[in-house]
């Protein structure tokens, strides 16, 4: 079957994404929005990635409601957590490893319909541990979706090239480039790193998709170049989630497909 595939390049960080900002220091102040305006009404799914090169886990702090999401337990390194918020404009997340804040994330142009948020946060370079994030809001629609996220870190233009590789069960394979984003039929996929380095691992990823279920594929690690001031993390690629609870008046395809999202 031929592949019909779309890629949105760039839109990952443009299109309804949310702006961000960043602390460099952890004398950083976030302000807190003065009142709940509408969306506040509105319940979104927050997806935090964590793609932070790092032994130690992020604790992240919503500053609207003064708690810790992440509660007791950090968020370890390559791990995906996703939290019903009912977000207003303006609010603020920090982002901590124990004492030290490493970065805050501030949402504007939040959407107004509920959709899911994706919020990856990642090391800006090997010798600060200053935090940086990409964002992005999946655009609702009746087509599963993955998104390509780059968050390694080198020194120079090491790693710099590489896409993933994703190949539906028929055996057709496609290699998409970071920041493309793809709608997918329902059933299983393998996906791999694909070009660039040879040092990265070549493990292919299983991922099953459905309905209008969404992804994360995000190639992690930090490369520290031959640098004894810093620890490297290898280069990998982590799925998120792959797989999904499947509903009870699931019609799911046992097959994945490249498609066209349904209209």
């Amino acid at each position: 079957m031929a592949m019909a595939i779309i890629l949105l390049l760039g839109v990952c960080l443009t299109h309804q994404a949310l702006s961000l900002k960043t602390a460099k220091s952890n004398n950083s102040e976030v302000e807190e929005p003065e009142s709940n305006d509408v969306l506040g009404l509105i319940e979104h799914q927050l997806l935090i990635c964590n793609a932070y090169a790092s032994n130690e886990s992020l604790a992240v702090y919503r500053v609207q409601e003064s708690r810790y999401l992440t509660g007791d337990v950090p968020l370890a390194y390559k791990d995906c957590r996703s939290y019903p918020l009912h977000l207003v404009e303006g609010e603020g997340f920090e982002f901590y490893q124990g004492d030290l804040k490493v970065g805050v994330f501030a949402t504007t142009g939040l959407p107004q319909t509920s959709t899911t948020l994706l919020l990856v946060p990642m090391r800006r370079t090997l010798l600060r541990r200053s935090a940086k994030f990409m964002s992005h809001a999946f655009v609702e629609n009746k087509a599963a979706e993955v998104i390509v996220v780059d968050a390694f870190g080198a020194e120079g233009d090491a790693g710099k090239d590489g896409a993933v590789k994703i190949v539906d069960q028929g055996g057709d394979g496609k290699s998409l480039p970071f920041g493309a984003i793809v709608p997918l039929g329902p059933g299983k996929y393998e996906l791999a790193l694909d070009g660039g380095s040879s040092s990265h691992s070549k493990a292919e990823v299983p991922m099953e998709t459905l309905g209008s279920s969404r992804h994360v594929a995000m190639r992690v690690g930090i490369d520290a170049g031959g640098s004894k001031d810093g620890e490297s993390f290898p280069q990998e690629l982590v799925v998120f989630p792959q797989v999904v609870a499947v509903a009870q008046d699931s019609e799911a395809s046992p097959q994945g497909e490249f498609a066209w999202p349904a209209v």
